[in-house]
């Protein structure tokens, strides 16, 4: 399938729904906006209901999310008949079966509908959510109400699913006064589209922080970023100095940044500024970069705008986005650096790899880790010692796994796809920009090692992975040499590629794309790091561009 379904595409799915379960999924997916993963955790209890100006509305809490999820009244009914019908208690799961089954039912459904349209035949729950997005913001709902009800990164992830305006609607919406409130969402969702562009070929924490400032500017009239101590980074829409005196007066009084650095539960606060000082009424808006667990300082912005949802969200999201960036570059620049600091660690809990050995007695070794987007990381592993059948039943039971797939199965051992939640030991030190050299399990027990910046604070690395999890001890630190990069290509791959490039090659070549026959799809892949399949041969197709280029460039 390539992109989200039309709405008379997906009606034809949901038409072809022969049982409760189908059709409680298929809607689930097309109009509420449930990945795969979320319906297998989906419960009972979390759905609530929700009075507002006389009329009751259906909410459903989304596990291992946090979002609330819009779900309209008949498909409500529809959850409700079909608890009932099948005796299934609040806590219980609604689909008691992993989500590469919940996967699948959809693809039966598909098929079943595509009468030979080979299109629709390819259909997967991610085209159902697609579509979800797609009706909605043609019906013209919020972008900002479809991004949180659907739980879609940032605002940027939505733009696959907008249809290019005609001429008409072009002259129409430019000549059109409005009212203040759609201005507003208009500059919010042009400045997170200017964010995502500016922040996707960065390669350096200096040149972050100025693209951030520099594509936030048209839309704040002041804005700029400071470390974690509240040192100043950058700045645009006002001086460097009027900026610390706002860090130093201000700022500190938020909460966000205290006597030893950025709160580490902090996301957003704002407070009234000085009117004599800016000559205008005015607040500071602050919010955290942050990437999963680990603080990279402050996004600051001066503006008129009081406090709104609009305002909070749009800076909490973009300072997530600045901080997965920021950690992108530091894991790029490890990859460049001569020596480093190697730290291995013990572990023996807090890890689905570490459970499953223990309770499967069978053993994983990782080929290959790539960050997603998400912040969730995507690892492909060779497990044996168990059955494939136990070793994804084991995985449709853990939190920390949004997602397994069999690549190989070659009988004695398997190549499995994971995507596994960045709440874990690896996940933390991937996080604090650690590049992993290998993890090995086995009994229960799991051998991490990975390799940090010269310059890094191992102390706080340390202390980041132990304090979240009590299985995991420091089991050694050494200073190690990088192998030296002497060849044009291996040159071309460390340091002309975009993180994404990079990222997209290494789940091709571990995901087994490049083999024959192969061992993953490119639709297979962009499930897995959560992307459209043309955005994944859009990174794909360059990446290959440019290593080809430096392979046969002399040859030309």
């Amino acid at each position: 399938m390539r992109g989200a379904l039309t709405v008379a595409e997906y009606e034809r799915v949901a038409r072809a729904a022969r049982t409760y379960r189908e059709a409680l999924v298929v809607a689930l997916c097309g109009r509420v906006g449930l990945r795969s993963g979320e319906l297998a955790d989906v419960k009972p209890a979390h759905l609530t209901e929700r009075s507002f100006d006389g009329r009751t509305h259906a909410f459903l809490r989304v596990p291992n999310d946090g979002r609330r999820a819009y779900v309209p009244d008949d498909v409500a009914r529809e959850f409700e008949r079909y608890v009932n019908a099948n005796n299934v208690g609040e806590d219980e799961r609604v689909f008691d079966v992993t989500p590469r089954r919940l996967q699948m039912l959809v693809s039966e459904v598909a098929t079943r509908a595509s009468d030979g349209d080979d299109r629709l035949a390819d259909a997967a729950a991610r085209d159902l959510r697609g579509g979800f997005a797609r009706r909605h913001l043609a019906d013209g709902v919020d972008p900002r109400v479809v991004r949180a009800t659907g739980g879609w990164a940032s605002l940027d992830s939505l733009e696959p699913y907008l249809e290019h305006p005609t001429d008409r609607e072009i002259a129409a919406a430019m000549t059109d006064d409005g009212d203040e409130t759609a201005d507003d969402a208009v500059a919010f969702a042009g400045a997170s589209r200017r964010l995502g562009a500016a922040l996707a070929d960065v390669s350096t924490r200096d040149a972050v922080d100025r693209a951030a400032c520099e594509a936030l500017a048209p839309s704040l009239p002041a804005v700029w970023t400071c470390d974690e101590h509240g040192d100043l980074r950058e700045c645009a829409g006002v001086d460097a100095e009027t900026a610390r005196a706002t860090l130093r007066e201000s700022v500190q009084e938020t909460g966000l940044l205290g006597r030893h650095g950025v709160d580490e539960q902090g996301a957003f606060a704002q407070r009234a500024l000085d009117a004599e000082r800016w000559g205008r009424d005015a607040v500071v808006a602050v919010s955290s970069i942050r990437s999963n667990g680990t603080t990279h300082g402050l996004l600051c912005t001066v503006t008129e705008t009081t406090e709104t949802e609009g305002l909070r969200e749009f800076l909490v999201d973009a300072g997530r986005r600045i901080g997965w960036t920021t950690a992108a570059v530091e894991r790029k620049r490890l990859l460049v650096a001569d020596t480093g600091v190697e730290l291995a660690f013990d572990i023996t809990a807090g890890s689905f790899f570490v459970a499953a050995s223990r309770e499967l007695d069978c053993a994983f070794d990782l080929d290959g880790l790539v960050p997603v987007e998400d912040g969730d990381l995507l690892c492909f592993v060779t497990t044996s010692g168990a059955s494939v059948e136990d070793i994804l039943a084991h995985a449709g039971e853990d939190d920390r796994v949004r997602d397994v797939r069999l690549i190989r199965d070659h009988g004695d051992r398997a190549h499995l796809e994971c995507v596994v939640s960045a709440d874990t030991p690896t996940g933390v030190v991937v996080d604090r920009g650690g590049a992993v050299e290998s993890l090995s399990v086995a009994d229960g027990d799991a051998d991490l090692t990975a390799v940090f910046p010269k310059a890094v604070d191992v102390r706080g690395v340390v202390e980041a992975v132990t304090d979240r999890f009590s299985g995991v001890e420091l089991h050694s630190k050494r200073e190690t040499e990088r192998r030296p990069q002497t060849t044009d290509l291996r040159q071309t791959l460390q340091e002309d590629l975009t993180e994404k490039q990079r990222a997209t090659l290494r789940a091709a070549y571990f995901g087994g794309y490049f083999e024959w026959p192969r061992g993953s799809t490119a639709e297979e892949l962009a499930d897995a790091m959560d992307v459209s399949a043309p955005t994944l041969h859009n990174h794909l197709r360059k990446a290959q561009q440019k290593l080809l280029t430096a392979a046969f460039a002399d040859d030309a």
